[in-house]
């Protein structure tokens, strides 16, 4: 693979990580940052190591997959029937949005994974390897960057269906590395997030251990939380049921009846959450792109479709709190609705900033739980999960009764409850074989086009070029 394949990379990734540390603030800053880092010196200590990882946090934080331009819950929502696209600079987003990514343009999203697994495995051989990174902080971060890769893996599968297994930073191995496979990708994925799960502490805690109240540093229940989605993806329900379960019953989480406070720093929802180490004039790089304004017709904003809007039952109270409206001051006003579960699109650098990205919460667990319940059967305890959603949006009881009936009702809940969030739409259609369905319909009104090997993304060509093992995804040839 191009990506990885220049020798000085190999030498380089720490030191880059531990310039990148310099920027990161409160929680997730352990000290001061290291300007002449190599090789040899980023893990000749336990304040050295945990610098490592707090540049990994810090990368995420300021874009990568994780926001932005390149984010998936951006571009996912685009491609899928989710968000409507009136920028005046379309960028990267006009191909997903007509879903005419090709491998002509790909998507970033591939270079942004493997660009942070080198740098998760650096950490993981660095940290491992290094007698001077000791007792529970040696535990603490080698869990947290192999969740983390788990949770990248996650994703780069899911988008790309056989990505490279790339778990190590010898180029000459990841210089001609081939496609992976299912089986070898799901195992990688389960063993890092168990390896996780083991070692990670019960608490929300800072690099040194101590416990803390802001959630960007995942905990033992994080890594379980994200067993339980892999296991429902592999359709392995009673184990999915079982992780989503030991999360539902702790005492560090509870639905937020306010629905808008359940996307505040500090919200007891939050499984996960990113912390702001940048641009320090936004909350959160959502907000920024999803809340229409005054300023829509110079900027990339993106109001939701009218399909996702007519998906809410009168009364959600999800509608009337997380979606907003925009009308224009034009001869012929236009109304705008759009996503706004992050209310702060900016703010000036003196305002405290209340809002965190969140990337895993609570409710997701009650709906895993729910389909998984319904996939073996147990239709009753799928609606008491399920309606805990529901009554939390202000609506009845589910009428499902069947499991057929009920399996619709949990995706359905899953459109309004996770819309515009981490790309869950695109993934439950693709996982449960709705997906071709759905685009036939709403790729041609997007002004695109559709055919099945959409459902995976292109690899770049100049990777191709450079891997002779490396083949491209069925259709983009």
């Amino acid at each position: 693979m191009k990506l990885l394949n220049v020798k000085s990379i190999h030498i380089g990734a720490a030191v880059l990580m531990l310039v990148l540390a310099s920027s990161c603030k409160k929680a997730i800053e352990v000290g001061p940052s290291l300007t002449n880092a190599n090789s040899g010196n980023a893990f000749s200590s336990n304040t050295a190591a945990q610098s490592v990882v707090a540049g990994i946090y810090s990368i995420m934080s300021q874009g990568s997959f994780f926001q932005g331009v390149n984010s998936v819950s951006l571009n996912m929502g685009l491609a899928a029937d989710e968000l409507t696209n009136i920028s005046t600079s379309n960028s990267s987003f006009g191909p997903f949005y007509t879903n005419t990514y090709s491998s002509v343009t790909p998507p970033a999203f591939w270079s942004e994974f493997y660009r942070l697994l080198y740098f998760c495995n650096t950490a993981i051989e660095g940290i491992s390897n290094s007698p001077a990174v000791t007792g529970n902080v040696k535990n603490q971060l080698l869990g947290e960057v192999k969740f983390l890769r788990g949770f990248i893996f996650f994703y780069a599968q899911n988008l790309y269906g056989t990505p490279p297994l790339t778990i190590s930073t010898d180029y000459t191995i990841n210089n001609v590395i081939g496609n992976s496979t299912t089986d070898a990708l799901n195992k990688q994925i389960l063993d890092d997030l168990k390896a996780a799960q083991a070692a990670l502490p019960d608490n929300y805690v800072d690099a040194n251990g101590a416990k803390v109240t802001d959630r960007v540093r995942p905990n033992k229940l994080t890594a379980t939380a994200m067993l339980a989605r892999e296991y429902l993806y592999l359709r392995d329900w009673k184990n999915a049921e079982d992780q989503a379960g030991t999360v539902i019953t702790s005492s560090n989480y509870n639905l937020v009846n306010d629905l808008n406070q359940v996307f505040l720093k500090g919200s007891k929802e939050t499984i996960w959450a990113l912390q702001p180490t940048s641009l320090t004039y936004l909350n959160t790089i959502d907000g920024a792109y999803l809340i229409v304004n005054a300023s829509y017709t110079l900027f990339t904003q993106f109001p939701i479709s009218t399909q996702l809007k007519n998906a809410f039952e009168p009364n959600d109270a999800r509608f009337a709190n997380w979606v907003g409206t925009f009308t224009t001051a034009t001869a012929t006003p236009t109304t705008f609705y759009y996503a706004n579960k992050y209310k702060v699109s900016s703010l000036s650098s003196s305002v405290a900033v209340t809002e965190y990205p969140i990337v895993m919460r609570l409710s997701e667990q009650y709906l895993i739980r729910a389909e998984t319940r319904a996939q073996q059967s147990n239709i009753n305890g799928a609606a008491t999960d399920l309606n805990a959603i529901r009554t939390r949006a202000g609506l009845g009881a589910t009428t499902a009764s069947s499991q057929a009936d009920m399996i619709t009702a949990i995706l359905h809940e899953r459109q309004v409850e996770l819309f515009t969030e981490w790309g869950h739409r695109w993934f439950d259609l693709k996982r449960n074989n709705l997906l071709n369905n759905v685009m036939n319909t709403v790729a041609p009104a997007k002004g695109g086009t559709w055919a099945t090997y959409k459902q995976l993304m292109p690899i770049p060509p100049s990777d191709i070029l450079a891997d002779p093992n490396l083949v491209q995804n069925p259709g983009y040839n």
